[in-house]
């Protein structure tokens, strides 16, 4: 994808039209939402935050007047330019002033602690309006026998109440990787290898973790009920730590030399065992947070992944 990064950095018009393009590309694609968040973090880190606004002002006003014209609305720039162009922009230039991928990530996190509130603000009960969201389709899986007719009222409840955590942590997850994307790009374009060195050193302050305990604990101690914030706010640490633990695999594989075939094998857990895999990861960079693995262990050979 280093064309990609090429093609932006030529300059203004090359930026916005791809800022607009991969947007556009993801009502089809979705993933496409994350190259497009790229796109306005690689500018922002490389040139500044004004050239990042620039580019996500002028791709809004484009585009929304295409969405006008062909729409009859400019919603759908509004929402290209709030969820995914300004929450990548404020990342990169966290990112940009602090240096810190760390405390960007902690950025992250704040912001999807920000779409979880957004969704109790917009709505007294989430969880009700996912139930009449999500019914036609648990009904569609009965229909077709893969759900049990008894079983489709408790299944339609309990994913509309873990919906607005796991909408939070998507939305977190996906700006944390269209950052490291386009930092990424950055050092493809202008300083090889920098972003490898970057991301085998990213851990989380040991703070977080004590937030998770505090948070988990009381979760723990009054069992299965209705799904609450604290459900929610569970959630967005464990994919924060689930980061931490990510970059700990790239950091000991690196470190100690070891093959790629490594870190295969940990993305293709991820894609057969998602949760189970993120769970492990996230508890593998808790541990790291206290004892720095890392440091612990001296290189063996030169990295041969990364």
């Amino acid at each position: 994808m280093r064309f990609i990064a090429s093609f932006v950095m030529r300059g203004l018009t090359q930026a916005v039209m791809s800022t607009i393009l991969l947007a556009a590309l993801s009502l089809v694609i979705p993933p496409a939402s994350m190259l497009s968040s790229a796109v306005v973090a690689l500018v922002t880190l490389r040139q500044g935050a004004s050239a990042g606004a620039l580019i996500f002002g002028v791709a809004t006003v484009v585009s929304g007047g295409i969405a006008l014209l062909s729409l009859g609305s400019i919603s759908l720039a509004i929402g290209f330019l709030v969820l995914l162009w300004i929450p990548a922009w404020l990342l990169a230039v966290l990112l940009r002033s602090s240096r810190s991928l760390s405390l960007t990530v902690v950025g992250g996190m704040v912001l999807g602690f920000v779409m979880l509130g957004s969704q109790f603000m917009e709505s007294a009960d989430p969880a009700a309006d996912w139930q009449r969201l999500l019914s036609p389709f648990v009904e569609s899986l009965v229909d077709a026998q893969l759900v049990e007719p008894g079983q489709q009222a408790s299944l339609v409840t309990t994913m509309a109440g873990w919906m607005p955590g796991i909408i939070a942590a998507g939305f977190f997850l996906q700006m944390v990787v269209s950052l490291l994307l386009a930092r990424w790009w950055q050092a493809t374009l202008y300083n090889p290898g920098g972003f490898r060195a970057e991301f085998h050193q990213l851990r989380l302050p040991r703070a977080l973790s004590v937030v998770l305990l505090l948070v988990a604990l009381p979760l723990l101690l009054q069992g299965v009920g209705r799904v609450t914030l604290l459900e929610h706010a569970v959630v967005l640490l464990v994919v924060a730590w689930f980061i931490h633990g990510l970059a700990l695999v790239h950091g000991l594989v690196g470190k100690l030399g070891s093959s790629s075939g490594w870190l295969i094998g940990t993305y293709l857990l991820l894609l057969f065992a998602l949760p189970h895999m993120m769970i492990a990861l996230a508890m593998a960079g808790i541990a790291d947070a206290w004892f720095d693995f890392r440091a612990r262990l001296g290189p063996r050979s030169p990295g041969k992944a990364s």
